[in-house]
């Protein structure tokens, strides 16, 4: 029982941990459609494409983003982070799609 609960707090701090690198805006590195995405601690999701903003609510399991769908979908990306670029994975009607967002830095 130990054991479990071990693992389960480890799970746990990861869980967080791949949360707290997502937080935080992030640029789309393609030139053709600037986008950006603004991960919140509380598992929002703001994504801003020109002058439309949309929200979705969002959770992340290993290497996953899961996000809610207005409809009540879900679409799942694969992630992962490389330095201070978020790469995104998915794949629509079998081809891969790949979009890499920069993280920005605020100056207050």
């Amino acid at each position: 029982m130990k054991e479990m609960k071990i693992i389960i707090i480890v799970f746990l701090l990861s869980s967080l941990s791949i949360n707290n690198k997502l937080q935080g805006i992030w640029k789309s590195t393609d030139n053709n459609t600037v986008k950006y995405l603004n991960f919140k601690p509380d598992g929002k999701l703001l994504e801003i494409k020109s002058k439309e903003t949309y929200s979705y609510d969002f959770t992340t399991k290993e290497n996953f983003i899961q996000l809610e769908l207005k409809n009540g979908g879900i679409m799942e990306q694969s992630f992962y982070i490389e330095g201070d670029t978020l790469i995104l994975q998915s794949f629509i009607d079998g081809k891969q799609i790949i979009n890499k967002f920069v993280k920005e830095k605020l100056a207050l």
